[in-house]
């Protein structure tokens, strides 16, 4: 869990992964997060956990069904099925139309949410913010993020178009939040410090980069996305 408290770079040390970060080349990073997304939002249930791993050249998610993949400055997500061995491009602008075909989100017409102050802490042991967008009195959204490695563009672009295509309400406040997102929990009358995304692992290198963002051998291009879903 994040831990709120002022930040003291001055004498505290600073934890071991963040000086190796900090002494290699700004993109030689990689991030493991966890994402949750079925629980408020059910019809993404067939997705199960997401792993996304985050590189200095762009991220990649896996599921117990689907994968996909796409580097910096590409238009597009490769979306894989690693059972038919197919895979297409999705462009990132169609993520909100894909969403509403899987299904609907109850929070869809929520306004847009209120910023309260930001609180300094720290997700593990890496250096973060704490940015709350407030709902109501009892209904809020935690976003923990850090600058402690390069914000990745990609990551960002594919997550505001995740958020727009759930929430529309919420994109515009979610693209003014800067930094990488560490930790995402969800405060509201049904979910009730619900964890939307956590942090796994941070690590000083990129090993596996080239890999992850690659299609995988053997695969064929499927004409359609909906071919995948079969």
């Amino acid at each position: 869990m994040p831990r709120s408290k002022p930040s003291q770079w001055g004498g505290q040390a600073i934890a071991p992964v963040l000086l190796f970060l900090f002494a290699l080349p700004a993109a030689a990073y990689h991030l493991t997060l966890e994402a949750n997304p079925a629980a408020p939002f059910p019809f993404l249930g067939k997705f199960g956990t997401v792993t996304l791993h985050v590189y200095g050249g762009g991220v990649r998610a896996e599921t117990i069904w689907l994968n996909g993949f796409s580097r910096n400055g590409a238009s597009a997500i490769t979306v894989e099925n690693p059972y038919g061995r197919m895979y297409t491009d999705v462009p990132i602008a169609d993520i909100g139309a894909v969403l509403h075909k899987l299904g609907r989100a109850d929070v869809e017409n929520v306004p847009e949410p209120q910023r309260a102050p930001e609180v300094a802490g720290k997700v593990g042991n890496v250096e973060a913010r704490r940015y709350r967008l407030v709902y109501g009195p009892e209904a809020w959204i935690d976003i923990w993020t850090t600058r402690a490695i390069p914000e990745n563009p990609q990551l960002r672009a594919i997550v505001n178009e995740f958020v727009r295509g759930i929430a529309p309400g919420a994109a515009a406040s979610m693209r003014t939040i800067p930094g990488t997102p560490l930790y995402v929990e969800l405060n509201f009358r049904r979910y009730k410090k619900l964890s939307l995304l956590r942090l796994k692992s941070l690590s000083p290198g990129n090993d596996g980069e080239e890999e992850a963002l690659r299609v995988g051998a053997l695969y064929f291009r499927a004409p359609l996305l909906d071919a995948l879903w079969k």
